[in-house]
């Protein structure tokens, strides 16, 4: 019979399932619909979806939840598969859809949200997904943050994803208690976004390993002695000890890179030394950045 070809053809394509209205175009009538589902041949997964062949990969379970509920789109972890992003658990199949829309769906997570925009979605092949910035912010809800790090980390570094892309989704969808809004916020701060900008977090945590550590305040955002329009993070002018907390390299580029090394160079020729401390310094070894500074210091001191 040709509308149960048409159905079946149509069916495939979407994860097995067909919605009442694509049965009506294919030609087949209520009572034909109900018959197929009175024997069997179909099986209703809601008031108007139903499955018409049995196909259980992720894939088609992902294919059937966008075909069947209105305005949906693949995210988290499986948008995450789609854009083929290291260290996420593949094979889930993950879609989001508007707050006030159906959330269940079998054999897939459904997720709901009112802060999808359509700046936040592309399509990948036919299917709406969403954006990379998007992704890792979804991410953030359901993964633990050392874990989205090292995501994020990944895809700046293979220049997939900016701090300034995830930055501005983040102020799309930012709102007290969002999930996952706290570990995106530190990310972005860890890599110098400017997100903060008095002071990074890193700086500041910076500065406070300086002072636990019982060493004197430095001056902060000190100009360069022989280049006044430049900074440094903080610094002991006395003892021409300079400290760059060393956020720049995530999101600068090489320009920025090489720039950092003449600025180092220039300082050994004016008599300074630069230290550079990353946030892995400053969060996990604040003995070793306190340490430094102290012998630098001390140094210093025994030269004059």
């Amino acid at each position: 019979m040709e509308a149960d070809r048409s159905a079946l053809t149509l069916a495939s394509k979407q994860g097995g399932v067909i919605t009442l209205d694509q049965a009506s175009d294919c030609g087949l009538s209520p009572g034909a619909i109900r018959y197929r589902l009175r024997v069997g041949r179909w099986t209703r997964i809601s008031r108007s979806v139903y499955r018409v062949i049995e196909m259980t990969e992720s894939h088609d379970r992902i294919r059937a939840a966008i075909a069947a509920l209105p305005n949906s789109v693949v995210s988290h972890q499986a948008a995450a598969e789609l854009h083929s992003i290291a260290r996420v658990r593949p094979g889930l199949a993950v879609v989001s859809v508007h707050t006030r829309s159906t959330h269940s769906f079998p054999g897939v997570t459904v997720h709901r949200n009112h802060d999808l925009t359509i700046d936040h979605v592309e399509k990948l092949g036919d299917l709406p997904c969403t954006t990379i910035p998007r992704t890792i912010i979804d991410l953030a809800s359901v993964l633990h943050p050392k874990h989205v790090a090292h995501i994020t980390d990944d895809l700046i570094t293979q220049k997939r994803l900016t701090v300034e892309s995830l930055g501005a989704v983040l102020r799309d969808v930012a709102r007290r208690g969002k999930t996952g809004s706290t570990t995106i916020r530190s990310i972005l701060a860890e890599r110098g976004s400017g997100i903060e900008r008095n002071a990074t977090v890193l700086e500041i945590r910076g500065l406070n390993v300086l002072r636990e550590g019982g060493l004197p305040d430095p001056h902060l955002e000190y100009a360069i002695p022989w280049n006044p329009v430049r900074r440094f993070d903080a610094c002991y002018p006395d003892w021409s000890v300079a400290i760059e907390w060393d956020s720049r390299r995530w999101h600068a580029g090489q320009d920025a890179f090489e720039q950092d090394r003449e600025r180092d160079r220039s300082a050994l020729l004016h008599g300074w030394s630069i230290y550079r401390f990353t946030w892995r310094d400053v969060t996990e070894r604040p003995e070793h950045v306190t340490e430094t500074i102290r012998l630098a210091i001390e140094r210093a001191r025994r030269s004059i």
